[in-house]
């Protein structure tokens, strides 16, 4: 495996690096499966995506979910160290995917975050393998890009093969998107660099990741974003995140969701 100064290097440089066999796909699946079939009474239910694809989510941090919580927590400190700073973890999410995704990038923020997305089903270019524009993170590419597409939507993308068991950490402003609409199942989750001064920086980012109105269709009892095990996981997170209002975010959005309910009879 390449020093993490080497893969420090190809993250700043490229927008992204692939850890191969960074965790045990056996244990991960068999836990996605499982939450995905007790989080939703409706096994058909999705959401339309704002990249074109369809998918259902939802979170895995709380008793539930073990594994998912013990492997966010060593992805933090690996985490860490690529981006050389102190990070704050955003939520970890089982996410089932339907379709294409169109090129676009996750944040526009000042801020430096990475997404770890570890897939639990073998991909390639044609069957929904991740696919990047390498370099695209930096702020005079992206600007070029973001003029680009608007006149059209192929862009010169590398995809990303990947086996189960394999991380990969990307710059959440690197335009990346997949092809391919056969159902994919992916875990992940993401970090933000604690920067100082920059709380209202980061309260904006935990915002987009806590629409106000939104329902995602699962059990946000049985899984909620944040339960008691994910809190103690490390203290600083939990008085940072109690600090920037994320408990808080998290907790309205739930309450939507379980406003939606249709209620018993």
């Amino acid at each position: 495996m390449p020093s993490t100064s080497d893969l420090t290097a190809h993250l700043n440089t490229f927008g992204f690096v692939v850890l191969r066999g960074a965790f045990d796909p056996g244990a991960l699946t068999a836990e996605f499966d499982r939450a995905l079939g007790e989080g939703f009474t409706d096994a058909a239910h999705s959401n339309a995506g704002d990249a074109g694809n369809r998918f259902r989510y939802l979170p895995m941090m709380c008793e539930h979910t073990p594994v998912s919580v013990a492997l966010a927590a060593r992805l933090a400190r690996i985490a860490g160290e690529l981006l050389e700073c102190t990070i704050l973890p955003g939520r970890a999410k089982g996410t089932e995917y339907r379709g294409s995704t169109r090129w676009h990038r996750d944040s526009t923020s000042t801020l430096r975050s990475v997404g770890v997305a570890c897939y639990l089903d073998p991909l390639t270019a044609d069957t929904g393998a991740l696919q990047v524009l390498p370099g695209s993170h930096t702020p005079a590419y992206a600007a070029a890009v973001d003029e680009y597409i608007r006149r059209a939507d192929e862009l010169p993308g590398l995809a990303l093969p990947s086996a189960p068991g394999d991380a990969i950490v990307f710059d959440e402003r690197l335009y990346h998107a997949s092809a391919g609409g056969q159902r994919r199942r992916q875990w992940r989750i993401d970090f933000v660099a604690d920067a100082p001064d920059g709380d209202d920086e980061l309260r904006r980012y935990f915002a987009g990741q806590h629409p106000p109105a939104w329902d995602g269709g699962y059990d946000v009892d049985r899984f909620p974003s944040y339960g008691a095990c994910w809190r103690a996981l490390d203290p600083r997170w939990d008085i940072r995140l109690e600090q920037l209002g994320v408990y808080h975010l998290a907790a309205a959005e739930e309450a939507f969701a379980r406003g939606r309910r249709p209620r018993s009879r």
